[in-house]
């Protein structure tokens, strides 16, 4: 399993809204300062907002805003959202059917791995990024 852009995107854009709790901003404002194309905000956004996470205004002084709590969004909440459940191998996916489940050498590697990913994930919110994130240094 890879991460894609467009996850790291969606979790930028979480991060941008959080750190302005309560405002509306522009998808120009959140594509510049997390440096996203703007072409992927409404997608994530429309994603996002499916999940009941942001609400979006349309107009001038509208935007988009988080609408819940950012130490309730995991990041494994963010990649499931975006990419689907998470499987390391084919094996772990459930929708493949290895015959030598059971019988593999490697399926207990990959299963301690996957679940040691997914608990990193687990264990990481919006608010903890925010509150990690170095400010950019004024040019």
């Amino acid at each position: 399993m890879e991460i894609t852009r467009k996850t790291e995107y969606a979790v930028s854009a979480l991060v941008e809204l959080a750190k302005n709790p309560g405002e509306f901003i522009s998808s120009k404002v959140i594509a510049s300062r997390q440096e996203i194309p703007v072409n992927f905000l409404p997608q994530i956004i429309a994603l996002l907002g499916g999940r009941g996470w942001v609400a979006g205004v349309r107009g001038p002084g509208g935007g988009v805003r988080l609408e819940v709590d950012p130490a309730r969004i995991t990041v494994k909440d963010v990649v499931e959202l975006i990419e689907g459940p998470i499987a390391i191998s084919k094996c772990l996916g459930g929708q493949f059917e290895c015959p030598r489940k059971g019988a593999c050498p490697i399926q207990p590697v990959w299963m301690e791995a996957q679940q040691a990913f997914v608990d990193v994930l687990r264990n990481r919110t919006i608010a903890d990024l925010v509150n990690n994130t170095p400010e950019k240094a004024a040019d």
